[in-house]
């Protein structure tokens, strides 16, 4: 199966180059005295939306599309006129090329293009199995960003991991926190916050707690 796991990153736009090509900056650039080496140049227009379409191969998905086509990057999409600051989930392909950091699976998406799991997208979550009833497990999880930095937990909920669950990615072990990759409907059904990149400071119903990790 033909498969793109892309990574959320904070961006900060330095220079725009067409209505779709930027350059960005994946931490403040006040922090970074505007270094301009540090920028990498990505095309928004690279995305795995653009690949499910046919309009490019899969090989050259840059990013994943705008949160308006249901995707998770907040940048642009489009010049004059698109946000400068918000969060930039880059192909794993990408992030190599460009010397970006890794993130942990909580800042993680699998997109897959093909085979049996086609067109289904699975989001990465820090969680633990409590209990296991028939088919249905409860399944604690953590807000994005949140899991592996001694946070509470968002809540628990009774989810069927086999229907829901990446079933290539391996599974979580009773009372054992760990990643676990949740598709689009079982998300859907999870009032967490998504990740804050770059950081957000508060408002939006944001609870405070959560807004000092994220």
């Amino acid at each position: 199966m033909t498969r793109v796991t892309f990574y959320g990153l904070p961006a900060w736009i330095g220079a725009i180059h067409g209505p779709t090509v930027c350059e960005w900056w994946d931490r403040d650039p006040a922090e970074l005295g505007w270094d301009r080496s540090r920028l990498r140049k990505v095309d928004l227009a690279r995305t795995s939306a653009a690949a499910l379409a046919g309009r490019i191969p899969v090989s050259e998905v840059e990013v994943d599309h705008h949160m308006s086509e249901g995707g998770r990057t907040t940048i642009g999409p489009l010049w004059p006129g698109g946000a400068e600051i918000g969060a930039c989930w880059v192909s794993e392909r990408y992030l190599q090329r460009a010397e970006l950091p890794v993130r942990s699976h909580e800042f993680q998406l699998i997109q897959y293009f093909d085979g049996e799991q086609k067109n289904r997208r699975f989001y990465g979550f820090h969680a633990s199995v409590l209990a296991v009833q028939g088919r249905l497990s409860l399944v604690q999880v953590w807000h994005p960003g949140t899991g592996t930095e001694g946070a509470p937990p968002a809540g628990s909920w009774w989810i069927d991991l086999n229907a829901h669950a990446d079933p290539s990615a391996p599974r979580l072990s009773p009372n054992r926190p760990g990643p676990v990759y949740l598709d689009t409907g079982a998300v859907r059904e999870l009032p967490t916050f998504d990740p804050k990149i770059p950081p957000f400071r508060g408002g939006f119903g944001l609870p405070a707690q959560i807004a000092a990790w994220a």
